[in-house]
């Protein structure tokens, strides 16, 4: 984790509401002798980073975004947000060069599944961001032998909201409406497919949706990672302001213990 400050270098709108923001990373160099390359600094998926937005001390908090995609080759991160807000209305505004101050990566991410499961990500509204970077990081793995290609299932209310970016192959959109993709939610999708082999379930989205998830993983005996989404303030474990009710009575911190947990864990009722 640290702050650094860096440049904007797009900003996109890719549906109703959502943009991507992208911007330069600092990746160090490795030193004599250090033969871990650049990965000590390269953002795992599920991680997040905060962001102030506005003035210095006004919005007071910084602003929570997984990460959406990084780009080794060129330095470069993406968080994909929705404007719904004073934080993300400032975001939206921003042109390219604009300076950012962010604090990152935070968090912990998502584990690579054990060969002979299939990575089944699946994502709703802005649960999107995540899935979209590990859907890549994924796609990597598996050309190089590491686990088996990934489906990455994706729900939106309409075709409104469905990103107009390029997706990977095997890439599965799900509408409410039917304007777009599968008629139905993506749970609708996931009870009829077949993936093939023993699904390994990635979930980030609504509550609704990660319950049912949970209790498909059950059902499946499927191993179960989410990313869980809570309101946070400090991102650093120390106001404890995003607990997350577990079931068997306890409590996490989103921002240090996840936001990637064992899905199977978490009372998705709470």
């Amino acid at each position: 984790m640290k702050r650094f400050d860096t440049r904007l270098v797009s900003l996109c709108p890719l549906a109703r509401d959502y943009f991507e923001l992208r911007f330069q990373w600092p990746l160090s160099k490795p030193s004599a002798g250090d033969t871990s390359g650049l990965q000590d600094t390269v953002p795992k998926p599920g991680t997040f980073l905060t962001i102030r937005t506005g003035g210095q001390y006004d919005p007071v908090l910084r602003r929570p975004f997984a990460l959406s995609d990084f780009d080794a080759s060129h330095n470069e991160a993406a968080v994909i947000f929705q404007k719904r807000g004073r934080g993300t209305s400032w975001l939206a505004d921003l042109q390219p060069g604009a300076c950012l101050d962010i604090l990152g990566p935070l968090g912990r991410g998502f584990d690579i599944p054990p060969r002979g499961y299939r990575p089944v990500l699946v994502a709703g509204g802005i649960g999107l961001g995540p899935m979209l970077y590990l859907a890549r990081f994924l796609a990597k793995k598996a050309d190089a032998g590491h686990c088996e290609a990934p489906i990455t299932v994706l729900g939106f209310r309409s075709a409104d909201f469905v990103p107009r970016m390029d997706l990977l192959g095997g890439t599965v959109i799900c509408t409410d409406d039917g304007s777009a993709g599968f008629h139905g939610t993506v749970v609708d999708w996931l009870l009829t497919a077949d993936t093939g082999l023993p699904p390994a379930y990635y979930g980030c989205g609504p509550l609704p949706m990660m319950a049912v998830l949970d209790r498909l993983a059950g059902q499946r005996r499927a191993p179960f990672q989410a990313a869980v989404e809570q309101w946070m303030a400090c991102g650093i474990g120390a106001c404890a302001g995003c607990a997350v009710a577990m079931k068997d009575g306890s409590y996490i911190k989103a921002c240090v213990d996840g936001p990637v947990v064992d899905g199977r864990l978490v009372n998705w009722e709470a």
